[in-house]
This record gives structure tokens, sequence and C-alpha cells, in this order.
């Protein structure tokens, strides 16, 4: 636990990486469509719990991971944003299993630490491309631009009511 708050605290913060394909917008919702790189990354899957429950228990177990809960004992730094998804079933309903997903840093990509928990998995991901929505903030005097996400962690359609040239289909990862 103290290995998790330290490299939180003082670990470095890494930026998934991901490119710009293209840009679009409708009224005062822009988006960028981008593709984010393949790797390593940690992985927790829940299942038999709602949503909410099954982050509480899936985030705190890769966070220990990169804080040092592993055969190395290191501490990596953290890579934003984590992604994670909830998986529909056959009739389309969200079933109740959850799988999270954290780049490993890059500086461990080609050697990742083993998790020491069983419940951490490392899985090899190709890159994904993903709509990321970047919203006018209405409090604040100006009218800057926040990135909200990198997107959901399977390829995405765009926003109703949004064109693009790519055609993307809708696949979980």
């Amino acid at each position: 636990m103290l290995g998790m708050i330290k490299n939180s605290l003082f670990g470095s913060v890494e930026t998934w990486p991901w490119q710009v394909l293209s840009k679009g917008g409708k009224e005062e919702v822009s988006y960028e469509e981008r593709t984010c790189e393949g790797g390593q990354f940690a992985t927790v899957e829940v299942t038999d719990k709602p949503v909410d429950e099954g982050l509480r228990e899936a985030m705190p177990k890769v966070m220990k991971y990169v804080g040092g809960t592993n055969d190395k004992r290191i501490g990596m730094g953290m890579t934003v944003p984590i992604s994670f998804a909830v998986f529909p079933s056959e009739d389309g309903s969200l079933q109740k299993k959850l799988k999270v997903w954290f780049r490993i840093p890059n500086q461990f990509q080609s050697n990742p630490p083993v998790p020491t928990d069983d419940s951490v998995k490392i899985e090899e991901r190709e890159s994904i491309t993903v709509y990321s929505l970047l919203a006018v903030m209405p409090r604040r005097p100006t009218t800057s631009r926040t990135p909200l996400s990198c997107g959901p962690p399977w390829r995405a359609q765009p926003p109703a009511g949004v064109t693009s040239t790519s055609a993307l289909g809708t696949t979980l990862p």
C-alpha cells in the first residue's frame, strides 16, 4: 500500500501515446478521432458485481501493481488514462463483467514486472481507434477546450449526429 501511495504522489505520469487522425464537431461539442498505441497492459477482470463495485475492486489492484506489488518491487509510475469496459451480453444488456486496462509505462514495455497478485494479468493489446470529446467548459470566462477522455477501450462509432470519413466497426478487445 505504501508503494502505491508513494508511486501516485511522487512517481512520474506518462500519457498513453496517441495521434489525432481527424477533428470534427457539432454545436458546443468538438471531438478528435485518435489512434491510441498498443502495447503491454496490466489488466484486472471482475465478474458478478455492479460496475461501481467492480471498479472499486479492480482499480486498487492495478494501482498496487504499478506501485510496487510486483516481482521487482518497483514503482513504475502512472500512465493516463486508465481504460475499462463493461461487456454486453447477446441480448444487448450489460453483463456484470468489467475489465480494467492500465498501459504499462514505456520504460517497462519490453519486460514488465510480473504481478504478485494472481488477479492482475499482463496482456498485449493492439492499437485502438477512439473518439475523444472536447467540450466547451461554460463556467470559464474563455472558451477553452478540455479533453474529457481518451475514449473507450474499443473501436467506437462517432457521437450521434456527427459524421466522419472513417469507417470504424464496433469491436470489443
